[in-house]
């Protein structure tokens, strides 16, 4: 017989002082779990620069902002910016030195930072301020990022480009110019540099996954003749 000052507590007493912890729903929890063997995997989603010509084509195909929506398509992966990032840019960041363009930026927490361009699309740019008459303060692309989602995800569907899953549509375009830069250059510190990534091991993954398309085409020319 158990004495009353040994009583345990009710069920009733466990339920009021045991915290609640929050459950996530059954999709938003596969989501979590899928993202995490993406990055546990080290493979970066990714488009090739034909599928992100076509995008960029198809985005300044119609439309009463054509020229802009074009641009922005190509800014976001010939620089590899955040959509922050590309918001942002104005007629007075592009800058030119020595060896080439880049672009004056503000990324995450509005630190200053710098990324490279092509020489061409620093003359589009300039071509597109120009005829558009906008100042050196003025935005390039000064609409919100829902409305810069939907521009180029219509104009994925447009092209009849299927965006990979586990990343944004505009984001995507991010991670396709960083693994274009890296199989033309084969550098990965310059391209750690170019996406600001305060450390080596952000930007391995992406030279793990050029590595592994490199080695399954490599292994594609194997014939046995059989």
């Amino acid at each position: 017989m158990t004495a009353s000052g040994d009583r345990p507590q009710s069920s009733t007493n466990l339920v009021a002082v045991t915290p609640r912890l929050p459950r996530l729903n059954k999709s938003a929890q596969r989501q979590a779990i899928v993202r995490a063997q993406v990055a546990e995997s080290g493979y970066v989603p990714h488009l090739g620069l034909a599928e992100v010509t076509a995008i960029a084509e198809a985005a300044g195909s119609s439309g009463r902002h054509q020229d802009r929506d074009r641009l922005l398509v190509q800014t976001l992966f010939d620089a590899c910016l955040r959509i922050s990032e590309a918001l942002r840019v104005r007629p007075r960041d592009i800058k030119q030195d020595p060896t080439g363009w880049h672009l004056e930026i503000f990324g995450k927490g509005k630190k200053p930072g710098i990324a490279a361009i092509s020489s061409s699309l620093a003359a589009q740019l300039q071509a597109y301020a120009y005829r558009h008459g906008l100042n050196i303060e003025e935005q390039f692309f000064p609409i919100t990022r829902t409305r810069a989602f939907q521009i180029v995800d219509a104009a994925m569907a447009k092209a009849g480009v299927t965006k990979p899953d586990h990343v944004g549509a505009v984001h995507i375009l991010r991670h396709s110019g960083a693994i274009e830069r890296l199989r033309v250059t084969g550098n990965p510190k310059a391209v750690q540099d170019q996406l600001r990534h305060t450390t080596a091991r952000m930007t391995l993954r992406y030279f793990k996954t050029l590595q592994a398309e490199e080695s399954l085409r490599v292994q594609q020319g194997v014939d046995f003749g059989w």
